[in-house]
């Protein structure tokens, strides 16, 4: 697969891993993020940064948990268990499939993002 290629698979692996609610989006900087539901309990973190040595941008993903602190029973922490589970396959498939891609692959999928309307502040339309 190719940068572009790749970039298109990992939004939609993430969008089906999620149900939905975890999906990319343009962030303020033009790069892509991830807006998370709010019921989410642990959240992707999706980065492309620029490898200063080959020129290309690397996705750098990780996972983390988004719930305070507190007593929980055993339900509420079965469900955050088998969220981290889901999350955690998510993240190993994603770093497993090395996607990095060239300055033009990151535009044309940024701009992609971006012609979906969808603002990083969660609001459908935005820009």
């Amino acid at each position: 697969m190719e940068g572009l290629e790749q970039l298109r698979w990992a939004e939609a692996l993430i969008r089906e891993k999620t149900e939905g609610r975890q999906k990319l989006l343009t962030g303020w900087d033009g790069m892509p993020v991830v807006r998370i539901e709010d019921g989410c309990m642990v959240g992707l973190y999706f980065a492309l940064l620029k490898n200063q040595k080959t020129g290309l941008y690397d996705c750098r993903v990780k996972g983390y948990i988004r719930t305070c602190g507190g007593y929980n029973p055993s339900a509420r922490m079965k469900e955050l268990t088998e969220e981290c589970a889901r999350i955690a396959a998510l993240v190993a498939q994603l770093e497993a499939a090395d996607i990095h891609g060239d300055g033009e692959a990151v535009a044309v999928f940024c701009e992609e993002l971006k012609e979906r309307g969808e603002s990083p502040g969660g609001e459908e339309g935005g820009g």
